[in-house]
This record gives C-alpha cells, structure tokens and sequence, in this order.
C-alpha cells in the first residue's frame, strides 16, 4: 500500500514546524493579553505607595552611581524590568524607548532594571539598541521582591506625588504605555 505524498516527509515536517512557529508567534501576541493588567503579585500596589528602591547604574547614566527613587519625587516614573533573554522584553524596549523620549521634556524618568544579568550583558544590550533611558541592575534581587515581580516583562509606573498608578505584567502596546504615563504625569 502506498503512502499519500501529503503523509510523507517531504510535507510532513515542514507542516509541523510552522504550525509550531505560527504557534509561538500566537502565544506571544496573544498571552500577555489574556492576563489581566496589574495581575501578578504586584499588581496589588496600584494606588499605593511606591516601595523605596536604589540601584546601581550600568548604562545611560554614571557608571557605578546609585539611582534612588527618593530622588525623583516630583517626577512621573517608569520602571520597566526585563532581560535579554526574554524575547517579550526585546519587542517591548523600544517601545519603552519611545515614550520615555516623546514624555521626557514632561518630566518623565524611565528607568530600565535589568534582573539576573551581567552589568556588561545590560550595557552591550542598551548601546546595540540605542536605549536612551537609565539601565539599573537588579543584583541583589532586592528590587524584584519589593515591586513583587514574578514575571518578565514588568512595567510599573509611578506619578509624581509616588504612588503606583499602573503594573502591567507581560507586553504593553505604545498607546496604552502612553496613556498610563500621560495619566501619571
């Protein structure tokens, strides 16, 4: 008995891979949706203040000085936790990017905290891509636990008088980024 050439692997396989491509592309575009916006473990502090944080800069800044939050009261802030390990996080950077220039002259401060990372992974990632905001690094983990971060990427924005106003876990688009900052400034 003969096998259908549609059976055979000539078809077969190139089938399955990019019905596992198509897949993956899905779940990317689709997943961080189905989460509700300020879900995870954090998403509890909206409307709260936002917790103390100081981190060390690796990028976009003073090599080696601390950037504390304390210090920014009276501006908008934006922190947007991420890796380069994490194909969400590099569809979302330059989309971060993007706000924190158009909403800069506005007196809003984005700081990019990278999680489980070299300094220097962080630093090559932020010139390659032409990252204009501050990138911090995360090496004591104290700054995921306060800001309760269980997945990346994380984006938590702050108004100017320090409290939460949005936690948003997964990809945010460029609109609703705008939106959430316009609305904290």
């Amino acid at each position: 008995m003969a096998v259908p050439e549609f059976y055979s692997g000539k078809t077969l396989y190139p089938a399955i891979a990019v019905l596992i491509g198509l897949s993956a592309l899905f779940g990317l575009a689709i997943l961080p949706r189905l989460s509700p916006a300020g879900g995870g473990r954090g998403g509890g502090m909206t409307g709260k203040p936002a917790p103390a944080l100081s981190v060390p800069v690796v990028a976009n800044g003073d090599p080696g000085a601390r950037l504390d939050l304390a210090n920014l009261t009276g501006q908008a802030v934006v922190l947007d936790f991420w890796a380069t390990h994490c194909p969400p996080c590099m569809v979302q950077s330059p989309i971060v990017d993007r706000v924190a220039r158009r909403f800069a002259k506005d007196g809003l401060v984005v700081i990019g905290i990278n999680v489980d990372e070299p300094a220097e992974v962080a630093r090559r990632y932020a010139q390659q891509k032409g990252l204009s905001f501050p990138i911090a690094l995360d090496d004591s983990g104290d700054a995921v636990r306060s800001y309760g971060v269980n997945s990346i990427p994380t984006l938590v924005v702050i108004d100017r008088q320090g409290k939460v106003v949005a936690y948003v876990n997964g990809l945010v688009d460029e609109g609703s980024l705008s939106e959430m900052v316009a609305a904290a400034l």
